[in-house]
């Protein structure tokens, strides 16, 4: 008996576009992550992800990432939204990157990470409308980020990142993207 809603995934259609997204994004100097989170982290699909050249598999559910990890993915693994302080553990455990605007998120991250004795990645948000995640105080944003950089020895800043086309409907325009670069 067939139980719905169920997902159905062509998975040559699936290579055939990661294929072609990283070669155009690839030109430009931009790397994919493959998100699964949208085929329930189904491990053939994060397959296709790793074989085609995503960079990364992300998802914002910590079970997906570890089918991932069970099913043999070598590739850097990215949790796309800020963590719970009661999840701290696994995302590092289970974790590369991760997105954060939570001051004292990064400090739970940086002091578990010492514990783990691994460096952990992060992405610092910035809210540009989209009320979805993100530091809206700039200046705060930009505190943050020199206090990880300077303070916390077990974080790495990969850098920062916003959320468009989200919750708020804000559209990544050619606006939105050069307020994001003033941030940087």
């Amino acid at each position: 008996m067939e139980r719905y809603p169920r997902v159905e995934v062509n998975l040559d259609h699936l290579r055939h576009n990661v294929r072609t997204v990283v070669e155009k994004c690839g030109a430009f100097g931009i790397d994919i992550a493959g998100v699964i989170k949208g085929a329930t982290g189904l491990p053939e699909v994060a397959k296709a992800y790793d074989q085609e050249g995503a960079k990364w598999i992300a998802s914002s559910r910590l079970e997906q990432i570890e089918d991932a990890i069970n099913a043999g993915i070598k590739k850097p693994m990215m949790m796309i939204r800020v963590p719970m302080l009661s999840e701290v553990p696994e995302v590092i455990r289970l974790c590369d990157y991760s997105l954060n605007s939570e001051e004292v998120v990064l400090e739970a991250l940086n002091e578990e990470a010492g514990k783990q004795g691994k460096v952990h990645n992060v992405i610092i948000m910035a809210d540009m409308g989209d009320l979805r995640e993100g530091f809206w105080d700039k200046d705060e944003m930009a505190r943050v980020c020199k206090r990880v950089e300077d303070e916390m020895e077990n974080l790495h800043l990969a850098g920062i990142g916003t959320n468009l086309g989200c919750y708020g409907s804000i559209n990544p325009t050619p606006e939105k993207e050069q307020e994001l670069v003033d941030v940087a």
